[in-house]
């Protein structure tokens, strides 16, 4: 779908195009009218604009897309000079407000089809036009929320691909296809470098695949040289079988999915390079497949991580952290980061303790879990914060080795903190770090007013965190 703008007003645009016009009706009110000039009007309820919030802004740009579609409406117009936005302008800008729309309407036009054998006999919409002239704020806000949606779309394209077309080493030509046109770049770190490195836990994931584990590095240099990046890491897990632990049945169909860390960064970095945004910026994607074969890691190995610290494997199907954990090591020793994030589909547990509603974050540094937070609401990618205390730890103790991968078989008390405490333990100490556990976002929900399939979270909070850093 192509987004446009124009200096007309709404009432000048060719008869091709519907014309929407927003009302204070309650959201779910709208029809469909005729003119007596032949022009379609659609008047959609926004709800009373006294009580718009950002979070009902968004779902009601979503359904403008959903009406358009559910009506066949292939051109739609919109003069966005609505009287629900001076409060939402006075509170976070007009840039603000046109990035959203922009976002937004793209997040909803979106469909993966690239499987499908018939294209629908439906007509598609093709174009949303923009009325009455945009300022250069609006402009600036309008232009990078087409970007951000834009890559957001690309990421959500990436996790929806099938395992069998994104494995570790085709994860990383789509990175590269990602950046193409930036300057950002890409560089892959193969198995025997990975080996090399004494990445032992990256390495014993990925031991049952026939494709090899991959460390994909991706660089954007937009700020000073003497400027310490800021490094976004996300899991790679291009196939999740649970490994020797397999999960059950229910549980693997979208396990395609268990990279929608890595995607995220992928497309994160991405979009801010195309933003030109003045950062030093790394994406790292531990990727690798965990798969079930002879040479597959299996419970009670004990591996050696690139830190020097063993790790008691209790359950191969916790393998999001044991790769996370040398990706952590990796930055210390390698990047002279000034802060991290890692975002990670990385316990069902989180589910349990946040629904499908917002990501988990974990932090020791609250001005950073405050930041997440309150970034997460203007970006749209929800954050709540989870605790990482001391205590969490404890059970991460093995007789055999330094630590284990669980605090037991099943982690079924507190497993996402667990998780979250498992990977503190190879952050770096003096350096601002966070993890997201991104599995409550990892899908769309019907509420969300998107198709079904990766949610493609947290790519604008990242981008936004970056930019507010």
């Amino acid at each position: 779908m192509k987004l446009s703008t124009t200096t007309k007003s709404l009432d000048q645009v060719a008869k091709k195009y519907c014309r929407l016009i927003v009302t204070e009706d309650a959201p779910n009110v709208h029809r469909l009218v005729e003119t007596k000039d032949g022009t379609l009007e659609y008047r959609l309820g926004a709800g009373k604009w006294k009580q718009m919030t950002p979070r009902k802004f968004r779902l009601f740009l979503r359904s403008i897309v959903q009406a358009a579609k559910s009506h066949q409406i292939e051109y739609l117009a919109i003069q966005i000079q609505w009287p629900l936005f001076p409060k939402l302008e006075k509170t976070y800008g007009l840039e603000w407000v046109y990035a959203t729309v922009a976002e937004n309407l793209l997040l909803a036009a979106y469909e993966f089809t690239a499987y499908k054998s018939k294209k629908t006999d439906k007509k598609q919409l093709k174009e949303i036009l923009i009325c009455g002239g945009l300022n250069k704020e609006a402009e600036a806000g309008f232009k990078r929320g087409q970007v951000v949606g834009h890559y957001t779309n690309l990421t959500r394209d990436i996790a929806n691909t099938p395992g069998e077309d994104m494995t570790p080493n085709k994860l990383a030509a789509a990175a590269k296809k990602a950046v193409t046109g930036t300057k950002a770049k890409v560089t892959v770190l193969d198995h025997k470098k990975i080996k090399s490195l004494k990445m032992g836990l990256l390495d014993a994931v990925g031991k049952g695949a026939s494709d090899k584990p991959r460390l994909i590095r991706i660089d954007y240099s937009g700020g000073m040289k003497s400027e310490q990046p800021i490094v976004l890491i996300g899991k790679g897990i291009t196939y999740d079988t649970g490994g020797i632990n397999l999960k059950p049945t229910g549980a693997l169909h979208e396990m395609h999915m268990d990279m929608s860390g890595g995607a995220a960064v992928i497309g994160a970095i991405a979009a801010i390079a195309k933003l030109g945004l003045k950062k030093n910026v790394i994406a790292l994607i531990p990727a690798a497949e965990n798969s079930i074969s002879d040479k597959a890691m299996r419970t009670g190995d004990i591996l050696t991580s690139m830190s020097g610290k063993t790790v008691e494997v209790l359950n191969t199907d916790a393998e999001g952290r044991l790769v996370l954990a040398d990706a952590l090591t990796y930055t210390e020793k390698h990047l002279n980061p000034k802060a991290i994030v890692d975002c990670a589909t990385l316990t069902g547990a989180a589910l349990v303790a946040l629904g499908q509603r917002a990501n988990a974050v974990m932090t020791p540094n609250k001005k950073l879990q405050s930041d997440l937070e309150r970034l997460g609401e203007e970006s749209g990618d929800l954050t709540w914060p989870l605790p990482l205390w001391d205590e969490y730890k404890e059970g991460l103790t093995s007789s055999r080795a330094d630590h284990t991968n669980m605090s037991g078989p099943a982690d079924r008390l507190g497993g996402s903190v667990v998780a979250g405490a498992f990977l503190a333990l190879f952050a770096p100490k003096n350096i601002p770090w966070a993890h997201i556990d991104i599995a409550p976002r990892m899908v769309s929900i019907p509420s969300d007013k998107l198709a079904k399939g990766a949610a493609g979270e947290p790519v604008r909070l990242l981008v936004k965190f970056v930019e507010s850093h």
